[in-house]
């Protein structure tokens, strides 16, 4: 399966394809904007060499017509693809689905592009595909925002696990590592930005399944640290030096937290 194909847009000669092609003509006589390009199988090659602003505008020109006409929606689809194909190229490694998960959030947000927004199109409604695929997949400050909880007790588990056998006896609920998080951070023990990517990891960790019994419950093992080395900007020796820190910024807390014997 491909990003393409889960659209229907993979074979320019197939029957949806061809009625596109037929309408394309008629587009162009109703939308100034369109290219003078005979064959809507030409149209990519000619957006590879038109100026950033001529992209804009056949990109909005479709939009528009896609509130009359649905099928225009398809022709923005196929567009877009090579940018969709290589935003599920890089977060591959979250789902086995990820074609489908990255052709669903692409249909999402080029219905849901304003039409009167004509500026770097492609880039914004790449990049929401981007943001919204790993959200859904439990991934990324988007994921952390609209479901903290979750991302709280994916750490539960994997913060246990990187104990040892010292905390099996005292297991924490999410309510108490949710507590462990901003009492670290309110010591100053921990930085925001070092919470985040270790939830992130965790997510990632979690999604792949990693090994628990490799790289600090997973969280350390390289298919995991790659996963999140764009989101922070930072290589995956930094994500895993940055993240050891953040892990013994937490033991230290809890170890002070702890009653005394």
């Amino acid at each position: 399966m491909s990003v393409a194909k889960c659209l229907g847009v993979d074979d320019i000669d197939a029957p949806n394809m061809r009625e596109l092609r037929a309408e394309w003509p008629h587009w162009c006589q109703m939308i100034p904007a369109l290219p003078p390009v005979s064959d809507l199988a030409y149209l990519p090659r000619w957006m590879q060499d038109a100026e950033p602003v001529q992209r804009d505008a056949v990109l909005t020109a479709l939009r528009t017509i896609a509130e009359t006409d649905r099928r225009a929606y398809l022709a923005l689809a196929w567009l877009l693809m090579p940018g969709a194909a290589r935003v599920a190229g890089r977060i591959r490694r979250l789902a086995d689905e990820i074609d489908e998960v990255v052709a669903g959030q692409l249909w999402i947000q080029i219905c849901d592009h304003d039409a009167n927004d004509d500026m770097y199109v492609a880039k914004k409604i790449l990049d929401r595909v981007a943001k919204e695929s790993m959200a859904e997949l439990g991934v990324g400050d988007l994921a952390k925002r609209r479901d903290p909880t979750w991302s709280a007790t994916v750490v539960v588990y994997a913060f246990e696990e990187s104990q040892g056998e010292e905390w099996d006896d005292a297991p924490m609920a999410k309510e108490e590592i949710e507590d462990l998080l901003q009492r670290a951070i309110d010591s100053g023990k921990l930085v925001a930005a070092n919470r985040d990517l270790l939830l992130d990891l965790a997510h990632a960790a979690a999604s792949t399944r990693a090994p628990a019994r490799r790289g600090r419950s997973g969280l350390m093992t390289p298919s995991v640290t790659q996963m999140v080395e764009e989101s922070h900007a930072m290589s995956s020796r930094s994500v895993r030096r940055h993240a050891s820190s953040a892990i013994k910024a937490l033991q230290k807390e809890a170890e002070n937290g702890r009653p005394a014997m």
